[in-house]
């Protein structure tokens, strides 16, 4: 009985076969990871861990070009951020690597503090990667209204999340923990004449500004104000309101004297610096996050302005990169990604 030939694979047959057989595995590998860690910002999870310790708070001022992103890790272990980035691939990845750097995988609370790209952009990827809680955004039923603010809701409304709306009097108050956070503006959502009015019937490029949010943060006697991108209109509101009767919020008399830090407006712009404000606020020191732009931020006039109050201690994120301020026992320090 004749016997079979075995069949014999050349070395060429084989290595195919190998090769397929790792590419196969390969594929199976990114499958099985991506359901954890999302591949597209792989990178961005392979980073050694700075964590905080407990008692302090981290104001971290991100380096994402002329957008904006502040991660505010407070003293009881729980997280603020503020703004999401405009949503290009490279700042998504750079928001993702500073809150995985921090070992921050929960968002207690996110601010979404304007409709402009700039702002919004990038808040659709971190809803989608990280556990958010409580959410504050702008009033602003057309969500189409920027592309950003668009794929925002929409994520917003996948996760059947609810919103709170950034407005005057809303905010958190944690007396347990010494720190709290609050809006001095826009107006009440429902108010006829406010910002938020002005923004849904007319939503010109300075309405959308002025309709951002500005923020008080205080922790441990160290406040910071956020700007936003907020006009003279507003900052010229506040000093009116906070000459007439004060700034009270919750209870507690907002003194805007007493700011220590400011995130100056609109990336610095000269609409953005209004000098009676800053002269007003006297803070010590001044934030601009911005990077390239055919807007020629930060402006000569608002880098005048700002350092005639704080002088030398101006950081600017296109120059120093990330800056983090830490704040422990009243008093606070700051430090640069870039020497």
């Amino acid at each position: 009985m004749p016997q079979k030939k075995k069949l014999k694979l050349s070395r060429r047959q084989i290595l195919y076969i190998v090769l397929a057989g790792l590419a196969l595995v390969a594929v199976l590998t990114l499958i099985i990871l991506n359901a954890y860690i999302p591949v597209k910002y792989l990178s961005a999870y392979l980073v050694s861990k700075n964590l905080n310790e407990q008692g302090r708070m981290r104001v971290n001022f991100i380096d994402v070009g002329n957008s904006d992103c502040t991660v505010v890790e407070l003293p009881d272990g729980k997280t603020l951020l503020i703004d999401g980035c405009d949503g290009t691939y490279l700042h998504n990845l750079k928001v993702l690597k500073e809150l995985n750097s921090r070992g921050i995988n929960d968002i207690d609370y996110l601010i979404c503090s304007s409709v402009e790209n700039a702002a919004c952009g990038g808040l659709a990827e971190i809803l989608k990667y990280k556990n958010v809680d409580k959410i504050f955004a702008p009033y602003c039923p057309v969500t189409h209204i920027t592309d950003g603010y668009k794929s925002f809701c929409e994520e917003v409304e996948r996760l059947g999340k609810e919103i709170s709306f950034c407005e005057y009097g809303a905010g958190v108050f944690n007396d347990d923990a010494d720190y709290y956070f609050c809006f001095l503006s826009p107006d009440y959502h429902l108010y006829e004449n406010g910002e938020y009015a002005q923004l849904i019937t007319n939503p010109t490029s300075q309405n959308i500004k002025n309709a951002s949010a500005v923020i008080w943060l205080e922790c441990c006697g160290v406040s910071f104000l956020f700007l936003g991108s907020t006009g003279q209109a507003v900052q010229q509101k506040l000093i009116e309101e906070y000459n007439f009767a004060g700034i009270d919020v919750g209870g507690r008399k907002i003194d805007l004297t007493a700011c220590d830090v400011v995130k100056m407006s609109d990336h610095g712009s000269t609409e953005g610096a209004f000098a009676p404000f800053l002269d007003l606020i006297k803070p010590r020191t001044a934030i601009i996050s911005v990077g390239d732009n055919g807007n020629g931020c930060p402006t000569l006039a608002a880098l005048a302005n700002a350092q005639n109050v704080v002088g030398n201690s101006l950081y600017r994120t296109d120059e120093l990169g990330t800056v983090t301020i830490e704040v422990k026992d009243g008093n606070y320090g700051i430090f640069k990604e870039k020497k």
